[in-house]
């Protein structure tokens, strides 16, 4: 029922903290009080207050599906006092000069992907999914068909989360360079793929490309998350409205019908896009001569 990210979170909260705690025991003895003594030794051991929410997410959902199938009156997570949240890493977005600096400093495969997941706030899942059938280079537009997690093909995250995209000129001149050096361009082909034409690893590209050219530039490590908060910054740095911003990175808090996807592509988020796309790639769409960057 749930999607394989999920599952894999989920099975790890159970098998490290949630069975060694209560898997000998009947969810019908499990009580309040005993939770709120667990969420007490988490705390007193270190965890973060975003991991404790965690492990108290899973255990809640176990005890109300209990509840559901009649096990329990109602589910004695609820009403538990957690640590209350803090960020522990301070979040950040690139500035235009530093998108620009990071874009120069990278080869082209970390170029084209780090360009198009700023120019397109593109959930990581959702890039590393597409297929060259996703660019409509006629119309401007990249749909969000799939997205992937260790290797399995999905749907993407919500059905918010099934959108076309549109392309700014840089966005498009990006991939049309990509484009020239990929392995396969095949419809079905992956846009992002190893030279044996398989899935990537998103983590393997920030440790291998993202991070060492950051530090190169003596900037802060970059991951898939603060290009989407780069995206989402410059967006609003625009005045594009706050909707048009949900609507093009596929959250669920706004309407999700066609009828709304089309209203907002036939005008506004097309500007929206143009404007994005011009404040990045004017000093880095210069081609590079053959061979000088490495894959």
């Amino acid at each position: 029922m749930y999607k394989h990210s999920t599952q894999k979170h989920r099975r790890f909260m159970l098998k490290k903290h949630l069975l060694p705690r209560f898997g000998d025991r009947a969810v019908s003895e499990i009580s309040r009080q005993e939770i709120q003594v667990y969420i007490a030794h988490l705390t007193r051991e270190g965890y973060a207050p975003k991991s404790i929410d965690h492990i108290h997410d899973v255990l809640s959902a176990v005890l109300r599906t209990a509840v559901k199938w009649g096990h329990l009156q109602d589910n004695p997570a609820r009403g538990v006092e957690l640590p209350k949240l803090t960020t522990v890493r301070p979040k950040w977005a690139l500035t235009r000069a530093q998108a620009a600096e990071l874009l120069t400093a990278l080869p082209p495969l970390g170029r084209a992907v780090v360009g198009l997941a700023i120019l397109s706030g593109l959930r990581r899942g959702e890039l590393f999914a597409l297929r060259w059938r996703d660019i409509d280079e006629r119309t401007r537009t990249l749909t969000v068909r799939e997205a992937v997690y260790d290797g399995k093909f999905d749907t993407p995250k919500t059905r918010a989360s099934l959108r076309q995209v549109p392309l700014s000129k840089s966005a498009l001149t990006l991939l049309a360079e990509w484009k020239r050096r990929a392995a396969t361009t095949d419809a079905d082909a992956l846009v992002f793929s190893t030279r044996s034409a398989t899935v990537l690893s998103p983590n393997n590209v920030l440790r291998r490309v993202v991070f060492p050219a950051c530090e190169r530039l003596q900037m802060p490590h970059a991951t898939w998350l603060t290009f989407r908060r780069t995206y989402s910054s410059w967006s609003h740095d625009k005045g594009v409205p706050a909707k048009i911003v949900a609507q093009l990175m596929g959250h669920t808090n706004v309407d999700t019908t066609l009828n709304v996807y089309t209203q907002v592509l036939d005008g506004s988020v097309r500007a929206a896009a143009e404007k994005v796309g011009r404040e990045l790639f004017t000093i880095v769409h210069q081609p590079d001569e053959a061979g000088a960057l490495s894959r």
